[in-house]
């Protein structure tokens, strides 16, 4: 039985709903986090462009760049020589250096030498602070059209100075390729930390979200032997007070009816009206066995006794011995339920003459004996038929407590609670 608007928990399914969400989440993540990691990469190959560039220009050329080299001569030739041997490469295809006029004063394309085009502002403030910048060559500008025979490149700029003061624009071009096989090789060298981190949370997960949902099926099956367990208790009560009903108040009730309209004298009325009075107290004792009055205003000891009152109507001797405590109302139900529990399994089964009842403080102790005919020990509360005390002995378990049952055949039985 499932309660309503309520599925049962298939642990199988769960599970795999969960890892196969997770890893389409995971996946998701898994993409944007490398996306990111490869713009991360090639950020770091174009910084390592630039710190190249700052190296060409000064420690390479910049002991060589001086006003001299700017002009034909032997200073320009030995610049010359130095750029073609050490400086262009697979990394560096082309260099320019240029005037705060937009000139190029140098160049290894000795046609572009004494060419005038003018800086954009970008270039101007490098050449200015002396900062270093790097973008994309835009290959259809006349400045570059000598270099589309390289393909897509990379163009580098530093400012610079020359030993008398002169200002300069240092510019280094470098094919787009070796950006793309240094970030490539940056990218892959940390892709596989990154994705085995995500494996190693993912598959974390799975023996996690099992046990939840173990854990979460079994608490659902609790659930359900408890409602059952209620629902069982329910119909025994309901059961048990139509027979007391039909047995007694009922049947006397009858009785006293079919007494009145055959002898329909004074006597038999005062007769008749004495059974009548008498009923109506079994009445009321059956209402108080149901649920107390009030039993939250009035306590736990005021409580137990009008519930040992209807064993004294019953013609049993009952002995009550209750201090007044005070305690939860969680705690208050408790009690009185495993008393009523009590009294109706007196009722029921013990067949006995004397009941005592009594509740203590620290701990809150409650003890129920008669002298009926006892119960055998051995049997557990189900298998004496008594779904109520096994009710009560979990709920008594879920407060931290114990409810005990002890008992011998024909010497009586002894209910205990204690609740700390």
């Amino acid at each position: 039985m499932t309660s309503p608007g309520l599925r049962p928990v298939r642990v199988g399914r769960a599970v795999t709903s969960f890892l196969v969400t997770g890893l389409v989440v995971l996946t998701a993540v898994a993409v944007v986090l490398a996306v990111n990691q490869r713009q991360q990469a090639t950020a770091e190959a174009i910084r390592d462009a630039r710190t190249l560039t700052n190296l060409e220009a000064t420690d390479v050329i910049g002991p060589l760049l001086t006003d001299a080299a700017l002009r034909p001569g032997e200073a320009h030739d030995r610049l010359d020589g130095v750029v073609r041997d050490r400086v262009l490469g697979s990394h560096i295809v082309r260099v320019k250096v240029w005037d705060e006029t937009g000139t190029i004063r140098y160049s290894d394309d000795s046609a572009l030498i004494g060419v005038h085009f003018g800086l954009p502002p970008d270039e101007l403030h490098a050449l200015r602070t002396g900062s270093t910048e790097a973008e994309v060559s835009d290959l259809n500008e006349a400045e570059n059209r000598d270099e589309k025979q390289f393909g897509k490149l990379l163009q580098v700029y530093q400012g610079v100075r020359t030993p008398e003061g002169t200002r300069l624009l240092f510019e280094t071009y470098q094919p787009y390729s070796v950006i793309r096989v240094s970030s490539r090789r940056l990218w892959l060298a940390t892709l596989p930390v990154l994705l085995g981190g995500l494996a190693l949370l993912y598959l974390v997960q799975a023996p996690l979200t099992y046990r939840l949902a173990s854990r979460l099926r079994a608490a659902q099956d609790e659930r359900e032997g408890l409602l059952l367990a209620t629902l069982a208790a329910s119909d025994r009560e309901r059961a048990t007070l139509a027979a007391d009903l039909h047995d007694g108040v009922v049947q006397g009730l009858a009785g006293a009816s079919y007494t009145l309209e055959a002898h329909p004298t004074r006597d038999v009325a005062i007769t008749t009206a004495r059974d009548l009075r008498r009923w109506v107290r079994e009445l009321r004792s059956l209402v108080v066995t149901i649920t107390p009055p009030a039993l939250h205003a009035q306590g736990l000891a005021t409580s137990l006794a009008d519930l040992a009152a209807t064993l004294e109507l019953r013609g049993m001797t009952v002995d009550v011995d209750a201090a007044d405590v005070q305690v939860s109302e969680a705690v208050e139900s408790l009690v009185y339920r495993t008393a009523q529990e009590a009294v109706r399994n007196v009722v029921r089964h013990a067949g006995a003459t004397h009941v005592s009842m009594t509740l203590t403080d620290d701990p809150l102790t409650l003890t129920v004996t008669d002298d009926g005919r006892g119960l055998d020990a051995t049997d557990s509360p189900r298998a004496r038929g008594s779904v109520g005390l096994e009710l009560l002995t979990q709920l008594a378990q879920q407060q931290g407590g114990t409810l005990t049952v002890t008992g011998a055949p024909g010497a009586g039985t002894a209910l205990r609670l204690e609740v700390p």
